[in-house]
């Protein structure tokens, strides 16, 4: 059966938990894995700007003893010659065991896991998902701080469109973390991340105001989401946030991600959220919390920070390559993760509607592949991107 890692969802709780037990012991012998994976070949397919990702891979697959062929500047690809993504799947899948894959469109990933014979791994799929990089985000938290459930973990900045978020906060939730959404202005997550959440049994989602930190934010009336086990919450009254007392609580890490500029599509969005300083973390709330960021870094963090033992965003970085060498290893079929079925598939797959996201490869190369499916809530959404589609008329 061929294992592809498109979403997060694509792995069981056991499963995603086997996989980091299993990087611990690579990272305990690092340049011990040469023989695993002799002979084998990696697609090192980036179609999109990349340094960490795509060198964490190559890597990885080097030091399991494999080989990678790359490309890695989109201006160079047949892409630019007017190549479809389909056709350079098909033609890269026939030279190699698996295939890395970056893109600029949504659903891209999940189009090529479709065509390929051999597996794929989502590196980034547009502003949709970025499930490997929540890999060595799960990773680093388990390092770091012990058992994912008993944390409170705070999102930090550009929500809508950092991917690398809309994978971690599904994962965070399954593992039953406490999530704070702190979004700057006009980017918070997007709906098809908050509904998909909201879906899930057990997980609840409250509109929250903060107003007793103003010291750090700079500001009173910082709007967020929490996301918890709804038996934590407390009960949603009418429409209007709830008063969180932040500086009563204790913050295990905050993720920051940067504002993608690249994907703005000409829309203006000022910063409203201070960047991560010593000033910051001197409060109460957050003086034991690391610091995470998928990187790179564009002022949302003070470099003073850099040499703080709770930066901990250059760790992080380090162990992508245990923990993508156990993914590529699980891909190529050398383990076992002991685990049982995946959680269930997010959308059930319908007839009707079409994507009319901008941004899905269904619409920008693709329009043969559109397909749709139904939420928990009966909406119907592109199986490729999650964004809402519309019912078709006379339905």
């Amino acid at each position: 059966m061929k294992r592809d890692f498109v979403t997060i969802d694509d792995l069981s709780d056991s499963a995603l938990a086997s996989l980091m037990d299993l990087a611990d012991r690579i990272r305990s012998n690092l340049r011990g894995h040469a023989a695993d994976l002799p002979g084998y070949l990696m697609g090192s397919l980036f179609l999109e700007p990349s340094t960490r990702t795509r060198l964490s891979f190559e890597a990885s697959m080097l030091r399991l003893g494999g080989r990678v062929i790359t490309s890695s500047d989109p201006d160079t690809s047949s892409s630019v010659k007017g190549e479809t993504l389909a056709d350079t799947i098909r033609i890269v899948d026939s030279y190699v065991d698996v295939t890395v894959l970056r893109h600029p469109c949504a659903g891209a990933a999940r189009l090529a896991a479709r065509l390929a014979r051999g597996p794929v791994i989502n590196a980034g799929d547009g502003s949709h998902e970025h499930p490997s990089q929540t890999l060595c985000d799960l990773y680093t938290l388990r390092s770091e701080r012990g058992p994912i459930a008993a944390q409170t973990v705070v999102l930090y900045g550009d929500l809508r469109y950092g991917r690398t978020v809309h994978s971690l906060a599904r994962a965070l939730v399954r593992f039953g973390a406490r999530v704070l959404a702190i979004a700057d202005g006009g980017l918070s997550l997007p709906e098809f991340v908050v509904d998909d959440l909201a879906g899930r049994p057990g997980c609840g989602i409250r509109e929250v105001r903060i107003n007793d930190m103003e010291d750090v934010f700079r500001r009173r009336g910082v709007e967020a989401l929490l996301i918890a086990p709804e038996v934590t919450l407390p009960p949603a009254v009418g429409a209007a946030p709830l008063e969180l007392n932040l500086r009563d609580q204790k913050v295990h890490a905050i993720y920051v991600t940067r504002l993608q500029k690249e994907r703005l599509r000409g829309e203006a969005h000022g910063t409203s959220l201070p960047i991560l300083d010593h000033r910051f973390l001197r409060s109460p709330t957050f003086s034991d919390s690391i610091v995470l960021h998928p990187l790179p870094r564009v002022g949302e963090i003070a470099r003073e920070l850099d040499t703080d033992p709770r930066a901990a965003y250059f760790r992080q970085a380090a162990l992508g390559v245990p923990i993508r060498m156990a993914l590529l290893l699980w891909c190529c079929g050398m383990v076992d993760l002991g685990a049982k079925a995946a959680p269930p598939a997010r959308l059930e797959a319908c007839t009707g509607g079409a994507c009319a996201n901008l941004g899905c490869i269904t619409v920008k190369e693709e329009p043969g592949f559109a397909e749709v499916g139904r939420d928990s809530d009966g909406r119907l959404r592109c199986l490729f991107c999650e964004e809402r589609v519309s019912e078709p008329s006379g339905s």
